[in-house]
Parts: C-alpha cells; sequence; structure tokens
C-alpha cells in the first residue's frame, strides 16, 4: 500500500511574473510504502519543504496531485493519522515542554489520564522527562528538536512526517533519534524525513529520492544510489 502517493507535483512561486517565477518543484512523482523510513535528499532549496507542504496541503501544487493514506492529500480524515515536525519550528517560550505536548494532545483530542499517559509517555521517548518543567526559553536547540519530536508523536499517528529533524542535535542525540525512528518502523509506522545530510540518511532510510533544483534525479536504496 502507497502511504504517500505524489504524481506530477509542480509548485510555481509567482507564476504570472515571469521576472520573479520560481520553480520549486517540477514534476515530482514519488510512492512510499506503508512501513518504510524513505528519505527525500537534497541540498538546501531543492524543494525537499516545499514538497512536504504540499502534502500537508499547506500550500497548493501549480499542477500535479498527491495522496496521504489513500486518500486526496487534502482530506481532514488525514489530520488524526499524520504527525509533522516542522524545519525551525517555535513554540511559546513561556510554556514548559509538558504544557506544549497538553496542548497539542488537546487539539488531537486526547484528554483526561489518556492525555497525561501520552505526554508522560512521549516525553520518556524522547529522553526529555526531566526537563518537562523547564520553560521553552530555556531550551537549547537539541532540546527543541527533541520536543518538537515528541509533538508530532503525540497523536500516535501512522504516518510521521520530519523536516530536518536532526538539526542542532548533538552526535549522541542524533544516534537516539535515529534509534527512535527505527523503532517506530518496526512498530508499523512510516517515516518520511527531509535532509541534507547523506551520513544521516543511509544510516536508517530503506529506501532514498535525489531531489535538486525541484527535479527528481534518482531513487532507490542507500546502497544503489552509493
Amino acid at each position: 500500500m502507497s502511504i504517500i502517493h505524489a504524481e506530477g507535483i509542480t509548485k510555481v512561486f509567482n507564476p504570472r511574473r515571469k521576472t520573479t517565477a520560481v520553480t520549486a518543484l517540477s514534476k515530482l512523482s514519488l510512492d512510499i510504502s506503508e512501513g518504510e523510513i524513505f528519505g527525500l535528499l537534497g541540498p538546501n532549496g531543492a524543494g525537499k519543504t516545499t514538497f512536504i507542504k504540499v502534502l500537508l496541503e499547506i500550500v497548493f501544487p501549480t499542477a500535479g496531485t498527491a495522496q496521504l493514506l489513500g486518500r486526496p492529500a487534502g482530506n481532514p480524515a488525514n489530520k488524526a493519522l499524520v504527525g509533522y515536525l516542522p524545519e525551525n519550528h517555535r513554540y511559546p517560550d513561556f510554556l514548559t515542554g509538558a504544557q506544549v505536548l497538553r496542548y497539542f494532545g488537546r487539539l488531537s483530542g486526547l484528554s483526561g489520564a489518556k492525555l497525561e499517559e501520552r505526554v508522560h509517555d512521549r516525553l520518556k521517548l524522547v529522553d526529555m522527562q526531566d526537563w518537562h518543567k523547564t520553560k521553552i526559553r530555556k531550551y537549547s536547540k537539541g532540546m527543541m528538536q527533541r520536543i518538537g519530536l515528541a509533538q508530532a508523536l503525540i497523536n500516535d499517528p501512522q504516518l510521521v512526517i520530519l523536516d530536518e529533524p536532526t538539526d542542532g542535535v548533538d552526535p549522541l542525540g542524533r544516534k537516539e533519534i535515529r534509534d527512535l525512528l527505527v523503532r517506530l518502523r518496526s512498530e508499523g509506522k512510516t517515516i518520511f524525513l527531509n535532509s541534507h545530510l547523506l551520513s544521516e540518511v543511509e544510516m536508517i532510510c530503506d529506501r532514498v529520492a535525489i531531489l535538486n533544483k525541484g527535479k527528481h534525479i534518482r531513487i532507490g536504496s542507500v546502497a544503489e544510489l552509493t
């Protein structure tokens, strides 16, 4: 089963102004299977984040179609089954880590004892249980990435979309995040991650697509590509 199916995705910003039009994606087609870790690799500005935003209908494609979990990308039913960690995410700095997770948990329909159990579990999962009462303003970049990952998992999603999930994380933290993603795959979840670091994706990804200047260059296993 294809968890993500994209066909001919093209996104042009300012299409009516020829002098300033920017083609962020050009006829991108991908199929991502259930239960795999799929990496989208490319330099900064390749169009990786734009593709994610198209999948989540944060931006609309100029051409092409996309499906998530067998439904059109914009179907509201997808929201409850997808976890998303954006690049350079921000949370209100007066909240604690636990309060951030409670807020997103409530948005996902959780409440009461089930919410508290999920918050505790996700804090433990990303090794942030000792910092749950600390305000966000005191978090390091690595701690922000961890709490962001916990937020992406608070609704127990089938599909987890991560944009540069190890950015700003120290080497030990990166290994722990990689181990967590492998564990999530073993639980049947599908992981789609963006990165500009080959060293990151080659350690855990089942397949990788290379994107450059909005165009799909190659796709295959890391062994095939290297």
